[in-house]
């Protein structure tokens, strides 16, 4: 409690206009309260104000004068203190901080870019290494010398200095070198997409659950039989992958494939003109988004990527950055599950199919969202409370703001604290709700000196106490809601000024 009282006071008097005005409000309050306790002075405003004129004018102007402050001083205390209470709320109801996001990355996975199989080819090619013996003359000795060679080349012995040199010894061994081709000629990658929350640190997560199923025809273009070396590299570094299974043309190569933390490893002869299907599938999680990055700029005559998403809504979906939308248009789905395609049949790209998920909602978000926007619904309060007032000539009762105000402070700051206890965010409005609005009709109905100002108080409150908060919570129109509140407080200042004073002054010039 203590430094709750003590972040709110030092918050209170904020800096640049903030605090030029509270030096100006705060001294010129207090002075005001020094002064109205004492009973002479009171005596004397009174008599002032009996007598009417410049006397009554001179009281009348200072009272309101101080009137306005204390409002403004009340508003400013109880805003800062709502905008307190939000920022406790949301630091316990989901605190995401960099110590908990890199728990959970290395707990329950990075999010996922899973590139394409990357496959070259080798072949073997003979390499000839032999000795020659350079006869020497009578002044020198004889020399040994090499070279090598391709063997298909069939290089011949060449004369040096006019000496053909004799050949010693023949090495060959058999070398791997590049065959340069277009190894994938389909591919066929099909993507499982499920939403899956992570909670850590009393926050949540985007995580999900990915399944993949990538298929591959690999194709040797070359007329000579060749060594393929296939890399499947894996997702992200670190994480979990369940049910991975390797198969080229049926047969599983999980025996044979090496391992490591970037990927799998494994190689196989090919003929000439030779075709294999390579099939790998596996399962894992992430957080955040996942990419699929096909070759860049390399023409495939059949290419086709699918992703079913089981349980996120089409509209709150994304795409990454540098990531090219699907074939279908996301708005026109209206049904879940649903599958979207990335067709690229002899398209050359530099683009990623890259997803991106919903952020994920916090604990009690609709409570935290409502603590950050209470504050403007406490100024239209304050505007139905005094503005209707001033039209009407009533004094502007300072017991009733006040009261009134705590009553809205406590709307949210009750509700927040129920929601603590009670699972159900409606369930702990409408508690407080029903209290504090209980509270608020049993002070200003009882009040009989103005029944079209208690009842319109009372009203006031009910509607910013029910409306304000469904507006705040329908995000999507939360501004246009708001701009209905602006015209209907608007439409109501003008009806109170027509009635209340245009149409009584016209009525009196027709007398």
């Amino acid at each position: 409690m203590y430094e709750t009282f003590m972040t709110v006071l030092r918050t209170f008097f904020g800096s640049g206009l903030y605090l030029a005005a509270l030096k100006f409000a705060v001294p010129c309050v207090l002075l005001a309260f020094l002064a109205w306790s004492s009973p002479p002075f009171r005596a004397l405003c009174r008599s002032w104000r009996d007598r009417g004129g410049w006397r009554a004018i001179s009281v009348a102007v200072p009272t309101a004068v101080v009137k306005l402050l204390i409002v403004f001083l009340l508003a400013r205390i109880i805003i800062v203190a709502m905008v307190y209470q939000a920022q406790m709320f949301e630091f316990t109801h989901g605190n995401l901080t960099e110590a908990n996001r890199s728990a959970v990355l290395m707990k329950w996975g990075y999010p996922h870019e899973q590139k394409e199989l990357d496959v070259t080819f080798t072949t073997k090619r003979p390499w000839v290494t032999r000795q020659l013996l350079i006869p020497g003359t009578d002044k020198e000795k004889n020399t040994v010398t090499t070279d090598s060679f391709w063997k298909d080349e069939n290089l011949p012995v060449q004369a040096v200095e006019g000496v053909l040199p004799k050949v010693i010894s023949v090495h060959e061994e058999q070398r791997d070198v590049p065959v340069v081709q277009k190894a994938i000629e389909q591919a066929d990658v099909q993507l499982v997409l499920t939403a899956d929350e992570r909670k850590l640190g009393g926050a949540n997560y985007a995580g999900y659950r990915d399944s993949w199923k990538l298929q591959f025809t690999v194709v040797n273009r070359s007329d000579k039989p060749v060594t393929a070396s296939l890399y499947f590299p894996l997702p992200s570094k670190t994480g979990n992958f369940n049910d991975v299974k390797v198969l080229v043309d049926g047969k599983s190569v999980a025996d044979r494939a090496s391992t490591s933390d970037e990927g799998l490893r494994w190689s196989m002869p090919m003929d000439p003109a030779q075709k294999s299907l390579v099939i790998i599938s596996y399962e894992g999680r992430g957080l955040d988004y996942l990419r699929y990055i096909p070759r860049r700029m390399t023409q495939t005559s059949h290419y086709l990527i699918t992703a079913t998403i089981n349980n996120i809504s089409s509209k709150d979906l994304d795409w990454c950055i540098g990531s090219m939308p699907p074939d279908q248009d996301k708005d026109k789905i209206t049904t879940l599950p649903y599958t979207l395609t990335w067709t690229l049949d002899n398209a050359l790209t530099s683009y990623d199919i890259g997803i991106k998920l919903p952020e994920a909602k916090q604990p009690n978000y609709h409570v935290a969202r409502l603590l950050n926007e209470a504050p403007v619904g406490l100024i239209l309060l304050l505007l139905l409370l005094v503005v209707p007032r001033l039209i009407l000539a009533r004094p502007v009762g300072l017991t009733v703001v006040g009261l009134m105000s705590a009553a809205y402070y406590l709307l949210y700051t009750f509700m927040g604290r129920l929601a603590d206890v009670i699972p159900y965010f409606s369930v702990s409005f409408l508690i407080s709700f029903l209290v504090l609005s209980g509270l608020v009709a049993f002070l200003r109905l009882r009040d009989k000196s103005s029944p079209m100002l208690s009842w319109q108080d009372t009203i006031a409150f009910l509607i910013l106490a029910v409306l304000y908060p469904l507006a705040v919570v329908d995000m999507d129109r939360t501004a246009l809601w708001m701009q209905v509140f602006y015209v209907a407080i608007l439409l109501y200042v003008c009806v109170l000024v027509v009635r209340f004073r245009i149409l009584p002054s016209v009525e009196g010039k027709t007398d």
